[in-house]
């Protein structure tokens, strides 16, 4: 009964409350209250939770090491990063399909004849190309082809 009629109290001014005064307000009050009240309730709860999350993680006693493992794995990457780069890797390169040429069908119109011709040249162009880029050979002027060259040390 001691916990019953405060309680009850505070919910008959409340309702009160909330019923004749808070629909008068506008919202900049009513946003500045909120955000008031907020913050009295972070507040209140930090100061009641504080030994619980000062000794809740185990984690906590690694946060000390974070930004050297943080900085030990960032120089890992651009090691391996600069050892990809100076070794002699190659990407295969699939080859194109073969693209047929477009038959030739007689037509009495122009406009028809024009498109079939330039159709024509346009799949002997890219075959053309096809052709030349695949003659095309990689040339290697790294004579250290396994070993780091002198440029390692710049790039660092």
């Amino acid at each position: 009964m001691e916990f019953f009629i405060p309680g009850f109290c505070i919910l008959f001014v409340t309702v009160t409350l909330s019923y004749f005064i808070i629909p008068k307000a506008t919202p900049l009050i009513a946003s500045i209250l909120s955000v008031i009240f907020l913050l009295f309730g972070v507040y209140e709860h930090y100061l009641l939770f504080a030994s619980e999350y000062r000794l809740s993680t185990w984690q906590e006693g690694l946060k000390a090491y974070a930004p050297g493992v943080m900085i030990f794995v960032i120089l890992i990457f651009i090691i391996y990063s600069i050892f990809a780069f100076f070794t002699n890797g190659s990407v295969p390169i699939p080859s194109m399909p073969s693209i047929p040429s477009m038959p030739s069908i007689p037509s009495k119109n122009a406009v028809t004849n024009a498109i079939m011709e330039s159709a024509n040249g346009i799949s002997n162009s890219f075959s053309n190309t096809k052709n030349a880029l695949m003659n095309i050979k990689p040339t290697n002027t790294n004579k250290n082809k396994n070993k780091m060259s002198t440029s390692f040390l710049e790039t660092i």
